[in-house]
């Protein structure tokens, strides 16, 4: 939808209707309604944090789980190194690690290190 206000054009579309409409209603209801104007305030600052940083929080909380499958299967220390990447029971190429605190080796899977039977 274009927009023209006296020699200004703009082009206004969804992504700028969820930035907008909700300072629109806070004026709405700052003037209209009883309710404490900190509240409203709070829930607006409160979705607008959620929706320009709720993807960045995501990527966070990811990275952060992903750390955590990364640790030996058998003494559960993070210190493991990367041996190379080797063929187990299939064609399919795995990352076999070494743990130097209780000299186990493991494979990379979805469901994170296993360790490997000899």
């Amino acid at each position: 939808m274009r927009i023209r206000f006296w020699q200004f054009e703009y082009d206004f579309d969804r992504d700028d209707a969820k930035i907008v409409v909700p300072i629109i209603l806070l004026l709405v209801a700052i003037s209209v309604t009883d309710l404490s104007p900190l509240w409203l305030l709070t829930t607006i600052v409160a979705y607008y944090l959620l929706y320009f940083f709720a993807m960045d929080l995501a990527g966070i909380v990811k990275d952060c789980w992903s750390r955590r499958k990364m640790r030996c299967p058998n003494c559960k220390n993070r210190k493991i190194f990367l041996q190379g990447y080797q063929g187990y029971k299939s064609d399919e190429q795995y990352a076999y690690y070494f743990c130097d605190h209780c000299k186990t080796t493991s494979i990379l899977t979805d469901g994170g290190l296993l360790k490997v039977s000899s």
